[in-house]
């Protein structure tokens, strides 16, 4: 079964439970887990055996392919359900889980499996098999747009009970990173600092209470890559937990599309401020003098420097057993030096 579109929302709120086994895959990472992350727990239910779900990495699947089989098949403690959560980013996992397919789809009994697999082309043989297998699914998540992103933003900020004045709502998106995961992240904690204030969010509350958290370590890490300090821009990608290395050039590669972007305004004749002020989405209000300092810095032809390091970078980062993070730390070292 093919996911796609409205149905997806529809299936992670309802799971469908004729389907056993679930491919989650695309360039949107932080959506694939997220989506995982909701699985796993519909699938444990009201189970109290903390060891109901079993997470397994690629290179632990290669090395040992029956681990994945017995890990499904094994009986939990408390005789509840059991999940196998498998997470990969090349092919050294397939025939193992191809093989799982198989037994659930000759309904032996097992327990449920999610595959969170990572950018996958549609073409991929696990895409192509568990969209034909009668008790699977597959799942693609795409980058978010502008609006998209927009729009879950001020949905969760609502569910939180966040408001603002007029015109901080517009400072409060500028400021929220593009990953999803890291933009859910800041909208709690807003919503937790703001708790009690009894009015709406204010453009000067958001000053005071994100003055340390509004810019994730992410975005340090890129906003000091693009400004040539590369020793703190790798210092921030260390402060960053359970992030991929895959994640952090994505960061860095939508830093410098942004200076492109006003490097083409700058040629047309406005000035660097002027510029950033056209940019679409808004740049934060604490970053608008660092972006238009670095947009003066950044040529076009150091730009296309920095596009080809992280375009390198990226594909050596997805081969199977690559050490994601050392490559990301290298990519940013490389990329500040073009305007060290």
């Amino acid at each position: 079964m093919k996911i796609q579109g409205a149905s997806i929302r529809r299936f992670l709120d309802k799971p469908d439970k004729a389907v056993r086994a679930v491919l989650l895959y695309g360039p949107n990472e932080s959506f694939a887990h997220e989506a995982a992350q909701k699985l796993a727990a519909w699938a444990v239910g009201k189970s109290d055996d903390p060891y109901a779900v079993t997470k397994l990495g690629e290179d632990e699947i290669r090395k040992d392919g029956a681990r994945l089989a017995d890990a499904l098949a094994a009986q939990s403690l408390l005789g509840g359900p059991t999940i196998v959560w498998a997470r990969i980013s090349g092919k050294g996992a397939d025939a193992a889980i191809l093989d799982a397919l198989d037994a659930v789809e000759r309904g032996e009994p097992l327990g449920y499996l999610i595959v969170e697999a990572g950018d996958l082309g549609s073409t991929a043989e696990l895409v192509k098999k568990f969209a034909a297998a009668k008790t699977g699914a597959v799942i693609a998540f795409y980058e978010e747009t502008d609006a998209e992103r927009a729009q879950h933003a001020r949905t969760l900020a609502k569910e939180l009970g966040l408001s603002f004045e007029p015109g901080a709502e517009d400072a409060f998106l500028s400021a929220l990173p593009a990953d999803r995961g890291l933009a859910v992240k800041e909208i709690e904690k807003l919503a937790l600092y703001a708790h009690g204030l009894g009015r709406p969010v204010s453009a000067a509350d958001l000053g005071a209470l994100l003055a340390d958290e509004a810019e994730s370590a992410l975005d340090a890490a890129s906003l000091a890559a693009a400004q040539g300090r590369a020793a703190q821009a790798v210092e921030a990608l260390a402060r960053i937990d359970a992030l991929s290395g895959v994640s952090a050039l994505r960061a860095l590669l939508r830093r410098m599309l942004q200076l492109r972007e006003a490097r083409l305004l700058i040629d047309s004749g406005l000035s660097p401020s002027d510029a950033v002020a056209k940019l679409r989405p808004p740049v934060f209000w604490k970053e608008r003098d660092a972006v238009a300092a670095q947009a003066r810095l950044w040529t076009g032809r150091k730009l296309n420097a920095a596009f080809d390091i992280l375009w390198t970078a990226e594909l050596r980062a997805k081969t199977a057993g690559a050490p994601q993070d050392l490559i990301a730390a290298d990519a940013y070292r490389s990329v500040a030096k073009l305007v060290a």
